[in-house]
């Protein structure tokens, strides 16, 4: 027995009659679970939807304002050296390697240098002149007190040691601001340049014999890097967030699973005009030495505590550049409602306004519902 044939046609069109009656239905259902009146969106008791959808009161929530600045590490300033040569000459003896401890007074290295033996000389002159010119005086004045000189000539011996004592101070001081001091330097030993601050050679660029200009780049870097500081560059817009923090974290991009704690050291008083910003300095202690400066990073700070309408940030839905959430009006009735939004708060957002305390927004499932 044969089976009739059917043409192709016939069974295209069948079906495409029976889809467009199906997605008709489902339409229609949809339309009747869900209707537009005006701006009030409203559901049907007993819609699907309904069991899909969360709301949330909003109501002042107490949290902690956050912010965050880029920043850079710096070394602090009263603790870093930059030690040259202060004279053209050549190095007789460096001291120290990168990497060293030193203490402050401590060599670094020895240069000779003309100059310097030329400072020795006159300083090791005026004293000699000075004493030479004390001797005298104390002689005048023995002469004097037996009437052997003439007041004239006491005068004379006792303006002349003045004279040449303040020659000697004068050279001496020239000779201290080297380092050098008149009672422990001998005539032709090369100066010894000694370390300004305790801390750690970071540089040494000095070889035995080398001939160094004055006006070369420092040789020798000393630094104490126990404590760095985190320069950071604050928005006009957070300002006012500046007056109360309470705690500084420092995320560093070299170290991107450690948080280093920090506090408030200086907030400059100049707005910079150009990038409109504020410039912030943290201090961080630094004894794994895990903080090099120059690392890039971010300050991450906290404010004090504050009151604020919060709302799950998946309830903020956008139109446009403008915000707006669904708010509940009850017995299955909501409206789209614009907003002005803050800052983020963890998984929240500041509501700062258009919504009331009581309000009743929509924090889950609003894709449900028409949209703006």
């Amino acid at each position: 027995m044969k089976l009739p044939i059917i043409s192709l046609s016939v069974v295209i069109a069948v079906w495409g009659a029976t889809a467009v009656s199906c997605t008709s239905t489902g339409n229609d259902n949809a339309a009747q679970e869900i209707t537009l009146s005006g701006d009030t969106i409203t559901i049907a008791p007993n819609s699907s939807v309904l069991g899909r959808i969360e709301t949330t009161e909003i109501k002042p929530t107490e949290y902690c304002p956050r912010f965050s600045a880029p920043g850079q590490i710096k070394a602090i300033p009263a603790q870093y050296a930059e030690v040259g040569v202060p004279f053209s000459g050549r190095i007789a003896k460096s001291f120290v390697r990168p990497g060293q401890k030193v203490q402050a007074g401590q060599p670094l290295f020895q240069i000779s240098s003309g100059e310097y033996l030329e400072i020795c000389r006159s300083a090791f002159e005026a004293a000699t002149e000075r004493d030479q010119a004390e001797r005298a005086l104390s002689r005048a004045s023995r002469l004097y007190e037996s009437r052997m000189i003439s007041a004239r000539e006491y005068e004379e011996a006792k303006a002349d040691y003045e004279i040449k004592k303040r020659g000697a101070e004068n050279a001496e001081a020239s000779l201290k601001v080297f380092g050098g001091d008149i009672n422990s330097v001998a005539p032709g030993q090369p100066m010894t340049v000694k370390s300004p601050i305790s801390g750690t050679v970071t540089l040494n660029n000095l070889v035995n014999g080398q001939y160094v200009k004055d006006d070369a780049e420092p040789s020798v870097i000393v630094a104490d890097l126990d404590k760095v500081w985190i320069v950071a560059n604050v928005k006009e817009n957070d300002f006012s967030k500046l007056q109360n923090i309470e705690n500084v974290e420092v995320a560093i991009d070299s170290w991107p699973d450690t948080l280093f704690q920090g506090k408030v050291y200086h907030i400059n008083e100049i707005l910079d005009p150009a990038t409109r910003t504020v410039e912030l300095i943290v201090e961080c202690d630094n004894a794994s030495g895990k903080l090099k400066p120059n690392m890039f990073g971010t300050v991450n700070l906290t404010d004090g505590k504050t009151e604020a309408m919060l709302v799950n940030t998946a309830a903020i839905r956008r139109h446009d550049d403008r915000t707006y959430v669904v708010k509940s009006l009850g017995n299955n009735r909501y409206v789209n409602c614009f907003v002005e939004i803050g800052e983020s708060v963890d998984d929240s957002t500041i509501i700062k306004a258009g919504l009331q305390h009581g309000d009743v927004v929509v924090t889950k499932g609003a894709f449900y519902l028409p949209e703006m």
